[in-house]
């Protein structure tokens, strides 16, 4: 698999997965979404996301799935090696542009690679 590639085994699939880091997991939370984040024994990243209805219609909410997965899928190694990383978009999320997501994002992995590596 390439550098920039996002392939099915770094997704978070089983919904026990999801549950296990979003209660044992760290919470880092940001003006639009919270981040949960978890150490695996993977030895590798793996991602995934939750948009809910309560964001808006489907369009917007898998318009918000595609920039997320993007933004992992070209800057995985800004995230801790052998990693769960869940996405959980907050109400009101009004971001619906590359950039913008981008800089949200980045704005928070600073921290979040700090306090996650203590």
């Amino acid at each position: 698999m390439g550098q920039h590639s996002f392939s099915k085994a770094e997704r978070l699939l089983k919904s026990k997965d999801f549950i296990v880091v979003r209660k044992t997991g760290k919470r880092f939370a940001a003006k639009n979404f919270i981040i949960f984040l978890k150490e695996n024994n993977i030895g590798m990243r793996r991602f995934a996301l939750a948009v809910g209805a309560r964001v808006g219609g489907a369009v917007k909410r898998n318009r918000i799935k595609r920039l997320f997965r993007e933004f992992f899928r070209l800057n995985k190694e800004m995230f801790p090696p052998s990693s769960d990383i869940f996405i959980s978009v907050r109400e009101g999320f009004n971001l619906l542009k590359y950039g913008e997501v981008e800089k949200e994002m980045r704005s928070v992995i600073p921290d979040l690679k700090q306090k996650f590596e203590k």
